[in-house]
């Protein structure tokens, strides 16, 4: 047969088959059928282009044994020993596919046939419109199996393969197409439906949200009508009654403490009746849980659920339903709100979002109702406590406790514990540095006024100009300055106490102002002329000998005799030796944990340092003292220079020169006994000299064992 004949025969079938509209692998299966015998092949393989036309992927393999390149194999098209093929579209034969290998190592498609056993190969490839789709391959286990004969006889064939595989392609496209277009049309359908749901629902909640906002406007516009408390109730439950067809309304408000509630209802049968509930305990009540969950309490019917006393009160009153709300306002809870119908079907229907709502404008109206005005005036306070808090209390003295067990200080303790109690003035004398203000604090902390202010002022600090308006406050306008209106410390401390330290620097003109608060327990602020209650404790202070101001006329006689009803003399720190080393214990033990130091034990000559010296600054010399030795001390050990004891501060002092107390004392008392010539008693006598009781002396005098002797007094 010639090849004309050939290619006919072989044509005919793949057309009927495109015709009849067979798939590609059918039409690869029939020319597998038909070309046995006519070409040599043991193997047939297509491979098509991608839409970019850069990589070729294997889409049938038919072989007559096992296969290495199988279907979805693809390799990149650039670089390739396909690349000219399908650039040009020119067959290619290769009838030694090993010695082909040998020369183009690279060729991972022909190094696979080759492992298949394949010796030659003869590819077409398949263009459709002039353009390349695909290649079809052809191989054989023979080398030199193929000729330009089975070239002429397959080049028809691979064209109308390429047809069926273009056809192929957009018959899948198109099928493809149709799918998103059914699932398109079924989304729309879906979404039009959908839209059609959500355009119904949003108009009805339009219309609820509309409604809504009439009622809240309405409601709005009648509680905030009115500061009176209860014509806002009475307006705000004739309105929940017009919405809710309910048959009681209620109104409970917190009292002081929150462990009280008082209020009023308003029930609704026939007339309307007003009821004043009284102050009851809140604790265990229905309303108390509202108020700490801040929750709405719903009970839909009393008949099965009577859990707390207003339960059964209510059932009792023949009602079957009711509802408690919450009525917060700025995070505080203000009062709760109570509904309650007589039938449990007319309650099921209440809009409980709607309510809460309404109650933040209720809760709102409330407040500002029942305690602007004080809230106001309280605020005022509180900034002013804040600012004088953090500047005065946050200090860095520690008044937890007052350090010592000397006989003196067990005395200041004891008038301490005697006067703290009560409301007297306090007068506190001591030279600088004694703690005045330590104890100051320990009978404010001791007294019933102790939660709350002490406020402190220094009057040595104040210039004379300002210490009138800091202490009394001034009116806007009073002076240059003086903006807007300001509380003084007086008016800060009210029911707490004062410490007024320094007190003998008060300037004459404020003395006068300063009588009147203790004798009226009233203030005027400067340019202000209303008198204004304060109840404060005044806790007074000064290391001046305050009887000789008055004396030398710089101090007001009835002023000091109003400062002076509880006298309490501070010890200086000589005076109370034996109260040093819990002195320096108690520094130790506070600076190594400021400064993370382990310093747990003072040098011997070190404390022998600090007994004997005469400490003119006192404790808080002695505080000084060991925090500059806490900082440059190393190990656990506390050690200072003699040098930093210099009274005169040139540091040339020498402590250990100097003699005793106990030497000091008796040299004294032999001198006073000697000026009076053994005189013990009377004007003229050592005791009156030295300002000791006569049995004091005596008692002095056998300490240190002086005895009279017919030439004198000397030492036994």
């Amino acid at each position: 047969m010639s090849e004309y004949g050939t290619c006919e025969t072989l044509v005919e079938p793949l057309l009927e088959a495109l015709n009849m509209g067979r798939c590609v692998e059918d039409l690869l299966a029939s020319m597998h059928e038909k070309l046995v015998g006519v070409v040599p092949f043991n193997r047939i393989g297509v491979a098509v282009l991608d839409e970019a036309k850069e990589t070729l992927r294997a889409i049938s393999c038919r072989s007559d044994g096992p296969t290495a390149l199988d279907v979805s194999y693809s390799a990149p098209v650039a670089g390739s020993t396909l690349q000219h093929l399908l650039a040009t579209g020119e067959p290619r034969i290769i009838n030694d596919l090993e010695g082909y290998l040998a020369a183009k190592p690279e060729s991972v498609s022909t190094s696979l046939i080759v492992q298949e056993g394949m010796r030659s190969s003869l590819t077409l490839p398949l263009l459709a419109e002039g353009k390349p789709i695909g290649v079809v391959f052809f191989s054989c286990r023979e080398k030199d199996a193929y000729a330009e004969t089975h070239v002429a006889v397959l080049k028809p064939l691979a064209g109308h393969i390429a047809i069926g595989l273009e056809k192929a392609q957009l018959i899948a496209l198109l099928r493809q197409r149709n799918d998103e277009l059914a699932e398109a049309n079924r989304a729309k359908d879906g979404f039009l439906d959908r839209l059609r749901e959500e355009v119904q629902r949003q108009t009805e909640q339009l219309r609820g949200s509309e409604e809504r906002y009439r009622t809240l406007v309405r409601l709005g516009r009648i509680v905030n009508s009115s500061l009176d408390l209860r014509q806002v109730f009475r307006s705000a439950a004739e309105e929940i009654h017009k919405l809710l067809a309910c048959d009681r309304v209620s109104l409970l408000l917190l009292g002081d403490r929150d462990e009280m509630r008082y209020g009023f209802a308003l029930e609704f049968a026939g007339r309307p009746r007003w009821l004043d509930i009284p102050l009851l305990q809140l604790p265990g009540t229905a309303a108390r849980w509202v108020v700490e969950h801040r929750q709405a309490r719903f009970v839909p019917s009393l008949e099965r659920d009577r859990l707390y006393p207003e339960d059964q009160r209510l059932y009792d009153q023949g009602y079957r339903a009711y509802v408690y709300l919450p009525l917060v306002c700025r995070q505080v809870s203000v009062g709760v709100l109570g509904i309650a119908s007589r039938t449990e079907d007319r309650a099921n229907a209440w809009n409980l979002e709607l309510l809460g709502e309404w109650c933040d404008h209720l809760a709102t109206a409330l407040d500002n109702a029942a305690a602007y005005g004080e809230i106001a005036r309280l605020k005022a306070q509180l900034e002013e406590q804040n600012v004088y808090l953090r500047d005065e209390i946050k200090t860095t003295h520690d008044f937890g406790n007052i350090v010592g067990d000397s006989a003196a200080m067990r005395r200041v303790r004891g008038a301490i514990a005697q006067v703290a109690k009560t409301d007297s003035t306090v007068l506190i004398l001591g030279e600088t540095g004694t703690g005045k203000e330590l104890l100051a604090r320990a009978i404010h902390e001791s007294s019933p006024r102790s939660g709350h202010l002490l406020v402190k002022v220094n009057c040595a600090a104040l210039a004379p100009a300002l210490i009138t308006s800091e202490l009394f406050g001034h009116e806007a306008g009073a002076f240059t300055g003086a903006t807007g209106q300001r509380q003084g410390r007086f008016e800060l401390a009210q029911r707490g106490s004062i410490f007024l330290d320094e007190i003998a620097e008060v300037p004459p003109e404020t003395q006068v102002m300063m009588l009147r608060v203790l004798q009226e327990r009233a203030i005027e602020r400067v340019g202000g002329s209303r008198s204004i209650p304060v109840d404060v404790r005044v806790i007074a202070a000064t290391n001046r000998d305050l009887k000789k101001h008055v004396d030398d006329k710089h101090f007001r006689a009835d002023l000091f005799y109003r400062l002076n009803v509880f006298p309490i003399l501070v010890p200086a720190l000589r005076e109370r030796r034996e109260d040093i080393p819990a002195l320096i214990d108690h520094f130790l033990t506070r600076f190594a944990r400021q400064m993370n130091k382990e310093v747990t034990r003072v040098n011997r000559r070190t404390m022998e340092l600090l007994m004997n010296y005469q400490w003119p600054g006192n404790v808080r010399e002695l505080e000084n003292i060991i925090e500059r030795a806490m900082i440059i001390s190393r190990g656990d050990t506390l050690e200072i220079d003699a040098q930093w004891l210099s009274e005169s501060g040139d540091g040339t002092a020498a402590p250990r020169e100097l003699p005793s107390f106990a030497e000091v004392e008796r040299q004294t008392i032999l001198d006073a006994l000697q000026r009076c010539r053994g005189r013990v008693y009377g004007a003229a006598g050592a005791a009156a000299l030295l300002k000791l009781k006569p049995t004091t002396l005596y008692g002095k005098m056998r300490k240190h064992r002086i005895a009279r002797r017919r030439s004198g007094f000397e030492q036994t």
